[in-house]
């Protein structure tokens, strides 16, 4: 049910409460081997290899093509001449190449709410995240979006840790492997 704590613990495992101030955690949570609680763990790389999807779609206020590569260009020193393989990879993967490839240059925020989910997922793959959170990732879609967003999440699981909190417990059943209740 709404507020028992589904966003909170997502949020725990990339460490992202830690920008509340109202926020205190303990104990420990093992991601790869490690407890991500330790001092010497980098947050960057941490949110690196366990990247996010919220509710709500939010790409940034930019291109289509400079969302894709946001991530990139803040944690990597890819070589220009790689970065459009890499947008076209990624939006290829979330299939979205042929809706947008003409339009790349286009304020992201102009996409359908699916189109954007799909893009907020593209933005995380360039990094090569080993998990994707995706804290309820079809709420703000309609029947169709969803159908094609849970589709996307069974293609992307084949390459990716992936896990996913929803209020739908059809939803739950159709995009997982393991459930939780």
């Amino acid at each position: 049910p709404s507020g028992c704590g589904k966003t909170t613990l997502l949020r725990c495992f990339n460490r992202i409460n830690e920008r509340y101030g109202n926020v205190t955690t303990t104990g420990q949570i093992t991601i790869l081997g490690k407890n991500i609680y330790d001092p010497d763990v980098s947050l960057s790389e941490l949110r690196r290899s366990v990247g996010m999807v919220f509710q709500r779609p939010n790409p940034l206020p930019i291109s289509i093509y400079e969302n894709v590569l946001f991530g990139t260009r803040l944690h990597t020193d890819t070589p220009r001449d790689q970065l459009d393989a890499l947008v076209e990879s990624a939006l290829r993967e979330v299939d979205l190449w042929e809706a947008v490839k003409d339009n790349l240059h286009r304020r992201a925020t102009g996409l359908s709410l699916e189109q954007q989910q799909k893009l907020c997922i593209a933005r995380l793959l360039p990094l090569k995240p080993q998990v994707i959170l995706m804290d309820e990732p079809c709420s703000a879609l309609d029947a169709q979006g969803t159908a094609r967003v849970e589709e996307l999440i069974g293609s992307l699981a084949e390459r990716y840790t992936i896990v996913i909190v929803t209020h739908n417990m059809a939803q739950a059943r159709r995009a997982s492997d393991e459930c939780i209740f």
